[in-house]
């Protein structure tokens, strides 16, 4: 187990479902990952679900607002990076290119957060961590364990998010496609992969969150068993790990790995 103590800067911190119906996403998810959960009424009376594995909180929910509901926008996870400073990052977000989508705003005694988008539209959440500092487990099954960006003009993106965030890109061939890794000094964060024409004309560029599993086919068939679909059935990247991608009950698009490149443990 790798227990967490402290937000690392400019690092992937938490994970967040933001869910068209709570009480259907929660046992989905509660039931796919063995997760706990802990519910805490906000200052509006609205619910925010703390996921949990043996007692320490891994990722988050919440239900969108009625406006959202009424337009059918679709359930999506999420993606935290720690800063130091939220307001500092989104003027410079700015200035390469990006947009402010919510915020900045107070958590209480947690933190402050913002929404931003990259020049492409995907969005992204920045945390400027306080009493809360994301989840407290990492490189353990079920668990928030890699970030993909998928977009158009990966140059633009490439920049932006070097800049902003100071990671490093390399660039390397997997199966035969040129895939980007960011890193910071210490470890590989994320990816990003350009969008073909099999993608189709109308998917936004967006962040795929990825979580760590032991067993890529039986979670994959229990995930259907609970009424997900399976988008991308278990796939071996060679040297990388067998993942899926599944769709929740919901709509929510996420992927699962297990990992051939590092020890993930139970």
């Amino acid at each position: 187990m790798s227990k967490l103590t402290h937000a690392h800067t400019h690092e992937f911190c938490w994970a967040e479902l933001r869910a068209a119906d709570w009480r259907v996403a929660k046992p989905f998810y509660c039931a796919l990952f063995g997760w706990e959960f802990d519910d805490e009424r906000g200052a509006n009376g609205d619910f925010y679900t703390n996921f949990k594995k043996q007692g320490d909180i891994i990722a988050g929910m919440y239900e969108m607002d009625d406006d959202k509901k009424a337009v059918r926008e679709q359930s999506v996870w999420q993606a935290y990076v720690a800063v130091l400073d939220v307001d500092a990052s989104i003027a410079k977000a700015k200035k390469l290119g990006g947009q402010l989508v919510r915020g900045p705003y107070d958590i209480g005694k947690a933190g402050r957060m913002a929404v931003i988008s990259d020049p492409g539209g995907a969005q992204i959440t920045i945390w400027q961590a306080k009493e809360h500092i994301g989840s407290r487990r990492a490189f353990e099954a079920n668990t928030p364990y890699w970030h993909e960006l998928a977009c158009r003009n990966r140059d633009v993106k490439e920049v932006f998010y070097s800049e902003l965030f100071t990671w490093n890109s390399i660039h390397q061939t997997v199966q035969g496609v040129d895939y980007v890794i960011f890193s910071n000094d210490d470890h590989a964060l994320a990816g990003m992969v350009e969008m073909t024409s099999a993608w189709g004309s109308k998917t936004p560029s967006h962040w795929m969150m990825y979580f760590a599993v032991l067993d890529c086919d039986a979670i994959a068939k229990k995930a259907a068993g609970l009424g997900a679909k399976v988008c991308v059935p278990p796939t071996d990247v060679p040297d990388v790990g067998r993942y899926a991608v599944i769709c929740d009950p919901q709509g929510a698009f996420f992927s699962i790995i297990e990992s051939y490149m590092d020890t993930i443990t139970d």
